[in-house]
């Protein structure tokens, strides 16, 4: 792992935990119920990847990041179903792939040391990279807008410039950028 981009990525969590203390109230009332429980997930994500890169603790490890992994895909679901749409025929076979992710999710796929993948699933990391990107692309306007689909997209695809190992580290990290151009 490059320790000059883990710094920059420690700074950028720095600065998005001061905003999100400062604007609060206002970020409260501009979510939808779901979107603020996905980023909850995100938030914890990253609070359990950064304590998990500097000390290793067998239950973030093992148990807590995987699990986290799992409820951030499953949280799409409930978008879907709140947003009380038809979707378009992509848009049903990305949500039936959201669930075949969730059915073949294994949780010793994920055990981390150090926030590095110890026995990454390769097959389950890119399924999961073209469910998200059909996701996204599939998405009706009162999900997600256009100019936000193409950010988050390209930063679905970003942790594949890094080692599959570290996918899940650059994952978080850049969620969490997604988070701080949002607020």
């Amino acid at each position: 792992m490059n320790k000059t981009l883990l710094q920059i990525y420690i700074i950028i969590f720095i600065i998005c935990c001061l905003f999100l203390l400062v604007n609060f109230k206002s970020l409260i009332k501009k979510i939808n119920i779901f979107w603020g429980i996905k980023y909850l997930l995100m938030f914890i994500a990253i609070l359990m990847m950064t304590y998990s890169i500097y000390k290793n603790n067998y239950y973030i490890n093992t148990y807590i990041l995987p699990l986290l992994v799992f409820l951030n895909i499953g949280i799409l679901l409930l978008i879907d179903i709140n947003a009380n749409i038809i979707p378009n025929t992509i848009h049903i076979i990305s949500i039936i792939s959201i669930i075949y992710l969730l059915v073949i999710f294994n949780y010793k796929d994920f055990k981390m040391n150090n926030g590095i993948l110890v026995n990454p699933n390769y097959k389950w990391i890119y399924l999961h990279i073209v469910v998200l990107i059909l996701w996204y692309i599939s998405s009706n306007n009162s999900i997600i807008i256009q100019k936000t689909k193409i950010r988050n997209i390209l930063l679905i695809l970003y942790p594949l410039l890094f080692p599959l190992n570290e996918f899940f580290i650059h994952r978080v990290y850049s969620l969490l950028i997604t988070f701080f151009i949002y607020l």
